[in-house]
Order: C-alpha cells, then sequence, then structure tokens
C-alpha cells in the first residue's frame, strides 16, 4: 500500500465520519420540528417511530447530495491542496445546509409551513425590506445561532479528523474497513423500510397520524401503494376515504358572459381601505376609537371572512371576486378584474397607496395592467413612516379630486399590522408591550399578551391615520358622494387556538381568515349585519348598486352581495396549491400541499369522525372551476 493511497483512504474515512455525524444532526434537529410547533397530541407511537426514521433518512438524503456531488469526486484528487480544499468545501456546505434547517424549524414553529420559493421571492425580490422589518436584537440573535452552528459543525468535524475508526486503516486491515461502510449502508436501508413501510400502510388505512406526521419535514415525499395493493387485493380502494382535490388544467372564462349595464346619471367616489394583518379582536372603542365611531355611522358586517390567510389571496379576492386558486392562470392572462374593468369604462380615475410594495407580490401587474400614472411604491424608511406617507398623499390628492366632475377610485392599504414595529415613543397606549416583534420567542407557552399590546400599539396608530382620511372627507363635504369600505387583506394570529400559531399562512382557523367590514355609502342607513360574509361579496356589491351592472354576481364572482342571507354552505380559502373549504359550523376541509385532506374543527382540533359529503364535495369542486373554459 502507498503512502498516497493510504492518505485517499484516510480522506475517505474522515468524510464519511464527518458526513454521518451531520446527518445525525440534521435528524435531530428534523425530529426537533415536532416539539416547536404547536400541539402533537394526534402523534401516535407508530407516528412517532415513523416521524423518527423519516428524520433521519431525509437528513441523512439531503446530506448526502453534496459528500456524492463534491466531496467524493475531488477525493481522487491527488495533492494535498485539493484534499484540503475538499475537507473546506463539505465543511462549509454543511455548515450552510444546517443553518437552513435551523431557519427552516423557526420558520415551521411560527407559520406551519417550510421555505419555500414564495419566501425566497419575498426575501430576494425588489421591496423585500418593505415587507421583512427586524430589530437590531433578532439580528443579534440570529449571529449568535450562526456561531453556536458554527462551532457545533467544526466539533464534529474536528472528531472526524480524529475520529478512533481511522485505525481500521492501519495494518492493511481492509476487512474492518468493509464492516464500517457496510454499517451506515444498513442503517440507511433499515431506516427506509420503516419510513417507507410505515407510511405505505398509513397510506393504505388513512392512519391521520402518520400522514399528518409528513408536515414536519421539508420537502420529504413518501411512497403510497394504494393502486399497487388494490390490485393486488390486499385492500379496497373504494372503502378508503379520499376526495379528488385535483386542479382542472384549462383557460379562464371570466367573466361568464358579457356584462349588461344601466348608465348612472351621478357615480360616487370609491375609496376601499385595507389593514394588512388585521386581527378582528382590535375593533374595539379602546384600541381603534375612530374606526368605533365611523363604524356606528355606516353598516358593519361582524361575521366576514377574507378569501385566504395571506396578502397574496386575501387582496386577489378582494380585487377580482375570485380565490386565489385561478392566481397562476389570472397573472399570465391579458385580463384585468372585472371591477377595474368598469372603473374604467365609467371614466373613474384611479389610484392606489400602497405602504408596502404592490410590486412584491405583483399586484402591479395583476390588477393594472396597461393603466398609466398608479403609484406602485411608496417612499419611506420604516412602515410607520410610509404609513403616514400614504394618508398625506391621499389627503393631497383630495383637493385635486373635489376640482373634478371625474369620479374617482382610491386603494389604501396599511402596513404597521403587518410589520408590528414602531417608533419607541408611540408604545406608550398599550402596556405592557414588547419593543420589537422578538420571534424566537414564540412558543405554544408564550404569554402572548405583551406582544399582542405591541400589535394594538400599531393598531392605534394606523386608527389614527385613517381618522385623518375621514376627517378629510367629512370636511370637504366628500362623504355625501363616496362609498368607503374598510377591512383587511386577513387576520394575525396570537395564538388564540393554543396550537401555537402566530401570525397568518399557517392555517385556515377564524383568526387567520376574519377580518372586519365596515361599509359607508351615501342614503343607507347604519346597521349591524351578523350573517357570514366574505371578501367574494365585495366586487358585486360595488359593481350591482353603484356601477349599475345588472348580471347576477355569478357571471363574475364566487361570492354575492353582501345583503343577501343565502350564502354558499362552503367558503373557499387558501390557493392552488392549499386551499380549504369553511363550513357554515366551521369545519375547516383543507386540501394541503400533499394532497391530502384534514377536516378541522372551528378551535383547529383534528375531527377525525367528521363525515364528507361526497356530492357537497363534487358540487364545491365545480364551483371552484367554475370559471375555467
Amino acid at each position: 500500500m502507498t503512502l498516497l493511497k493510504e492518505e485517499q483512504k484516510n480522506l475517505l474515512l474522515q468524510g464519511t465520519v464527518f458526513f454521518l455525524l451531520c446527518s445525525l444532526l440534521n435528524g435531530i434537529i428534523f425530529f426537533s420540528y415536532a416539539f416547536g410547533a404547536g400541539d402533537n397530541s394526534f402523534m401516535t407511537p407508530l407516528s412517532w417511530l415513523y416521524l423518527f426514521s423519516s428524520s433521519f433518512l431525509h437528513a441523512g438524503l439531503l446530506t448526502f447530495v453534496p459528500f456524492i456531488l463534491v466531496f467524493f469526486p475531488l477525493s481522487f484528487i491527488n495533492n494535498k491542496s485539493a484534499r484540503r480544499l475538499d475537507r473546506t468545501l463539505l465543511f462549509v456546505i454543511y455548515v450552510f445546509l444546517t443553518l437552513l434547517f435551523i431557519i427552516n424549524r423557526y420558520v415551521f414553529q411560527i407559520y406551519h409551513f417550510h421555505i419555500n420559493g414564495f419566501v425566497f421571492n419575498m426575501v430576494f425580490s425588489t421591496g423585500a425590506q418593505e415587507v421583512f422589518v427586524f430589530d437590531a436584537a433578532l439580528y443579534l440573535k440570529a449571529v449568535l445561532i450562526f456561531v453556536l452552528t458554527l462551532v457545533v459543525i467544526a466539533f464534529l468535524f474536528f472528531v472526524s479528523l480524529r475520529n478512533p475508526f481511522k485505525n481500521l486503516l492501519r495494518g492493511g486491515q481492509d476487512k474492518n474497513t468493509k464492516k464500517f461502510y457496510l454499517l451506515p449502508v444498513c442503517s440507511f436501508f433499515v431506516l427506509m423500510l420503516l419510513s417507507q413501510g410505515i407510511h405505505i400502510y398509513g397510506a393504505a388505512k388513512m392512519k391521520t397520524s402518520v400522514l399528518e406526521a409528513d408536515n414536519y419535514l421539508p420537502y420529504y415525499f413518501p411512497l403510497s401503494m394504494n393502486s399497487a395493493l388494490d390490485s393486488l387485493g390486499l385492500i379496497d380502494k373504494e372503502n378508503i376515504t379520499s376526495v379528488d382535490f385535483s386542479e382542472k388544467e384549462s383557460k379562464l372564462n371570466y367573466p361568464a358572459n358579457k356584462l349588461n349595464r344601466v348608465q348612472k346619471e351621478n357615480y360616487p367616489n370609491i375609496v376601499i381601505i385595507a389593514i394588512d394583518s388585521w386581527n378582528f379582536r382590535t375593533l374595539t372603542e379602546e384600541c381603534m376609537p375612530n374606526l368605533w365611531e365611523f363604524k356606528q355611522e355606516s353598516e358593519y358586517f361582524a361575521n366576514h371572512l377574507s378569501s385566504s390567510n395571506g396578502t397574496r389571496g386575501g387582496i386577489f379576492g378582494l380585487f377580482t371576486g375570485l380565490s386565489s386558486y385561478y392566481w397562476k392562470s389570472f397573472e399570465y392572462s391579458s385580463l384585468r378584474p372585472v371591477f377595474i374593468e368598469e372603473l374604467l369604462r365609467d371614466n373613474y380615475r384611479i389610484q392606489i397607496y400602497p405602504s408596502a410594495t404592490f410590486q412584491n407580490p405583483p399586484f402591479d401587474r395583476m390588477f393594472f395592467k396597461r393603466i398609466e400614472g398608479i403609484n406602485f411604491s411608496t417612499p419611506g424608511k420604516t412602515p410607520y413612516e410610509r404609513d403616514c406617507r400614504i394618508t398625506e398623499d391621499f389627503i393631497a390628492d383630495l383637493s385635486e379630486y373635489k376640482k373634478s366632475p371625474q369620479p374617482f377610485f382610491s386603494f389604501i392599504f396599511y402596513d404597521l399590522a403587518h410589520a408590528i414595529t414602531l417608533p419607541k415613543e408611540k408604545l406608550s397606549r398599550f402596556k405592557p408591550t414588547w419593543k420589537f416583534p422578538d420571534y424566537f420567542k414564540l412558543k405554544n407557552d408564550t404569554d402572548p399578551q405583551p406582544f399582542f399590546n405591541l400589535y394594538r400599539n400599531c393598531v392605534y396608530q394606523i386608527d389614527s391615520l385613517i381618522g385623518l382620511v375621514l376627517k378629510n372627507l367629512k370636511e370637504q363635504n366628500m362623504l355625501e358622494n363616496t362609498v368607503v369600505l374598510i377591512t383587511g387583506d386577513h387576520g394575525q394570529e396570537f395564538n388564540e387556538n393554543h396550537k401555537n400559531y402566530w401570525g397568518h399562512s399557517g392555517n385556515y382557523s377564524k383568526y387567520q381568515i376574519q377580518v372586519p367590514l365596515i361599509l359607508h355609502s351615501p342614503l343607507r342607513e347604519s346597521k349591524v349585519y351578523t350573517h357570514r360574509t366574505t371578501h367574494y361579496d365585495i366586487v358585486p356589491t360595488l359593481l350591482k348598486m353603484f356601477l349599475g351592472v345588472e348580471n347576477p354576481a355569478s357571471d363574475y364572482s364566487m361570492g354575492k352581495l353582501l345583503f343577501d342571507k343565502d350564502r354558499n354552505n362552503w367558503h373557499i380559502v387558501g390557493n392552488d396549491l392549499n386551499y380549504a373549504f369553511i363550513t357554515d359550523d366551521f369545519h375547516i376541509i383543507e386540501k394541503a400541499g400533499n394532497g391530502y385532506v384534514k377536516v378541522y374543527d372551528s378551535n383547529l382540533n383534528i375531527d377525525s369522525k367528521y363525515k364528507l359529503s361526497p356530492k357537497e364535495i363534487n358540487d364545491n369542486l365545480l364551483f371552484l372551476n367554475k370559471f375555467f373554459r
């Protein structure tokens, strides 16, 4: 045996030990996801065994990729510099990979979904600084996590260099060396058989605990063999509770029929004010005195649901009257929302006032294609500065609007409740309060009140700004001919369900999709409505009552008039990848990204006894797809 060959073997052994140690570390990180993301009481011994085996299997597979693609080929280059580079590259890659898994753990802990293309798009696209706001203390915590990860990986790297197994190479003990390499290979196959075997069984028997455990692991796609098992006569697929939520590829048929109109002599101005991430519990006299007073003079819809639990779907539903299930088809079409088309037909002056950019998500090209002069972003270093700026801009434009007989449509979109950050001098109304949203502290047993008080302080500032908007409309006598609609794009949860959900985009409970809705319109009296209304009802109401469209709402929307108490039994929320139906009694029938159907009660507990009606599901799936040709 030459010295060079022995060094190559030693390098491969060191790399293998380092790979195995990092795989174990990442497997532990994956397994820990189940302990940081709320209630895991649904887990059974079988599902824990499945999660344990799957965590280390998945971690091993992901950690093996850079080992086999980078380290292994370079290990055959016969010089010292190449070997040093080989070790360094593997070390750097494993540090990055482990950090990614740790960051993803925090994302999953807060939002209950894994890092995905949408997250990367928000972080790295234009206007990302307007979406994510972090305090200096949060940056310090991130640095500490990075340093700790670096130290742990460095320790594992040191162990791999000094490991006792290197003695196997001495004295020509090739037989022992082969046994060493055989151990991880056998372990891999045992984990694979356990993981895939349990999942195949769980899918065949619809074991919710096993299927639910899939959600803990990022982009893990285990096997299901229902068709093969059915063909062998081992199971009967007809008896398996499943629902086909398959998407239909088609072109948009929107609107379904040409719109018929009655020409009006006078068209009212229309102002829609939206609050990003508005928790309905904050609409109180103490927290929002201006809107509380305005509510008494207006029509208030106390049981109003957004079209989604995130900004994309919420604003999409508000402007189009459709679920963001249609997002992709709409984005790549030449269509504008029917509402915008009718405003243009009636010669409305259109302007928007967005605090956060309207280019990410791409609402600019979704709703306002080929319309010049629209403001898609607002200058300002902080959300508070931009919220103040959009208020000032709208008030300044009112003077110009008043001089013209041309009606105007304005959309004002406040961001403070989403950013949850304020100058320190603005944090005095509600105490005790956090000074910044410390997301690293958020756990199921975290006291939500200081965080919620920080949020309420932000909402109070939004209320004062909206108060200025309403005051100026009144002082200029424009409220008499202006429809004002105030709502939120979606809700904001503060662990009200005690499932460790904080924020939005994590579930479809009422705390993430219910928002207030205030409608003030000329010649209508104040009233409170308690029947369920949705974002899909806003466009039909505006078109029918104020723009003279005679068509039934079903020609261009998934909603009805806000005042119509005859409702669909199920309300669709979400997007094309993950969506749910909300029933009258607020059962949540969710189609997750992995294709499985989960049913929750109104408190977000899994309801395994809920009976799905095939006819009702079929009717609602047809309804969901009604605007595809």
